[in-house]
């Protein structure tokens, strides 16, 4: 392995995981988002569903692509001992 190869996968991992800070960042904005829509104390009739159901939709969409950018966070950090 040479160097400049290391160089490239450092610099993929530090992309990497800023990606995954800001997946990170947006699911924590969701999350308040959802639990406002869903509030226990409203009447469930009063209750907006349907942008609850966009919002988990968008939720579950960022959750994959988290897990993704985990996965390969965790396969560089193998390949090269990082």
């Amino acid at each position: 392995m040479s160097s400049s190869e290391l160089l490239i996968a450092k610099g993929q991992l530090a992309e990497l995981k800023e990606r995954y800070n800001e997946f990170e960042m947006k699911a924590d904005s969701l999350m308040i988002q959802i639990r406002e829509l869903l509030n226990p104390l409203k009447d469930f009739v009063d209750l907006e569903l349907d942008k609850a159901l966009l919002l988990v939709k968008e939720f579950r969409l960022l959750q994959l692509n988290a897990r993704e950018c985990l996965s390969m966070i965790d396969r560089i950090k193998q390949t090269y001992n990082l």
